[in-house]
């Protein structure tokens, strides 16, 4: 603007000065003669009008189905070669389970939620201890959540008394003061605890979890304890687990439930099992995920009273531990996803498959890790530990198993209505 307005002052005073020693023909004006010396008239024209602003609304996106992947695991089983190990491996006098789960991880941590069955209590004013009374370091709970990106843990197992009631105690408040984002089913401080049900809203759709089990290996609470152990082992057990699964359902889209019960190192499951998986999921579940036999069971769908279609894994088997029988070692992942496919429809399982998981040892319990079966080889089954015990031990052994335990479908993944 400084520049214009000084070529145009130069401009009017060579105009006046010419003006001044000619002066004007007749006929001329001071346009003329601004033209005649090369400047410019200031454009006065009428500026123009605003348009008028569109009266049509901006589009709105179309609506997407929404999709949310879960991936569940079985038991978190600490024995203390796994414990001892991340001790030597750690520089600091603490603990390092990284070895343990890196193979893993990645796959938990790529899924939108990830749940577990803890087995093992943290009480850590307590030493680690291994069967038949766990429990485990605190640090494992860093490598739980930063490492694995697990969600969601149920603490509701045959384990979670070993270290006594004030033991239990101690272990929901590390939880709880360490881990807030972690949810914690099946076990609660207190009945106000047990009745704010563990939610997590992912991409619109509310998921709801719960926890219970059938089996304290003979322990219980104090009488004097507030804790809450969710069981169901009489009528009365019976109809507050039904009042819980009916409050999650009216608040949630899909109601997840993680229990232990059945046999332990049985294939097949109980007449009892197939009664509480009916009896849950009509009340409101939709996916069932069990715990305790260490082995794998098999994974089936179910019709409720009201028409839905329900998810039950009756048993994922191990996750992590250092058990010596081979069948023990071979456990799953349950990978499924719920999907939402029209605007305000209700929320279906559209897919499912079982990821079968390896746990591997070097000779003498050494090295523990996990491993997806997809990343097992011929190489590693020959050099598992578990062959001083099960010589015939090798992916064909596995394939064998899994084909007799869950056959081949739930491998494959469905597609359901």
């Amino acid at each position: 603007m400084k520049k214009f307005l000084i070529v145009l002052l130069v401009g009017l005073t060579a105009a006046i000065a010419v003006q001044s020693a000619v002066g004007l023909k007749a006929g001329e004006t001071d346009a003329d003669i601004k033209s005649m010396i090369g400047v410019q008239q200031p454009d006065i024209s009428q500026p123009s009008q605003p348009e008028e602003p569109s009266s049509s609304e901006p589009s709105q996106p179309e609506w997407q189905p929404q999709s949310v992947r879960i991936v569940s695991a079985g038991d978190n089983l600490i024995h203390s070669s796994l414990y001892e190990q991340a001790a030597a491996r750690s520089d600091d006098g603490g603990y390092d389970f990284t070895a343990l789960y890196e193979n893993v991880a990645d796959y938990f941590l790529e899924a939108d939620i990830a749940t577990l069955n803890q087995e093992t209590v943290i009480a850590p004013s307590r030493a680690p201890a291994t069967y038949p009374c766990f429990n485990s370091p605190p640090e494992l709970a860093y490598y739980l959540n930063a490492q694995c990106g697990f969600d969601v843990l149920n603490l509701a197992n045959n384990h979670c008394l070993d270290q006594g009631t004030s033991g239990l105690e101690e272990c929901l408040s590390f939880w709880k003061e360490n881990y807030p984002d972690i949810l914690t089913t099946g076990v609660y401080q207190n009945e106000e605890d047990q009745a704010d049900i563990r939610t997590k809203e992912v991409d619109g759709i509310t998921f709801a979890f719960l926890g219970m089990t059938e089996l304290t290996n003979g322990l219980s609470l104090s009488s004097d304890s507030d804790i809450v152990l969710v069981q169901a082992l009489d009528n009365e057990g019976l109809e507050k687990l039904h009042t819980q699964i009916e409050k999650a359902d009216e608040i949630a889209d899909v109601v997840i439930m993680n229990v232990h019960w059945g046999n332990e190192y049985s294939f097949t499951p109980t007449e009892r099992q197939e009664y509480l998986a009916q009896q849950m999921t009509d009340w409101g579940v939709d996916i069932v995920i069990g715990h305790h036999p260490h082995v794998l069971q098999p994974v089936e769908t179910r019709e409720t009273a009201d028409g839905r279609t329900a998810l039950i894994a009756y048993s994922l088997g191990n996750f992590a531990s250092a058990q010596a029988d081979a069948y023990c070692l071979i456990g799953g992942v349950l990978d499924y996803t719920v999907t939402r496919q029209e605007e305000g429809g209700e929320v279906e399982i559209s897919s499912y498959k079982l990821e079968p998981v390896v746990t591997h040892y070097d000779s003498g319990y050494r090295n523990n890790r996990i491993y997806l079966l997809d990343d097992y080889t011929d190489e590693l089954a020959s050099a598992h530990g578990v062959r001083a015990r099960y010589s015939s031990f090798s992916l064909n052994y596995i394939d064998s198993l899994l084909q007799e335990v869950v056959g081949s479908e739930p491998l494959a993944g469905v597609t359901l209505p």
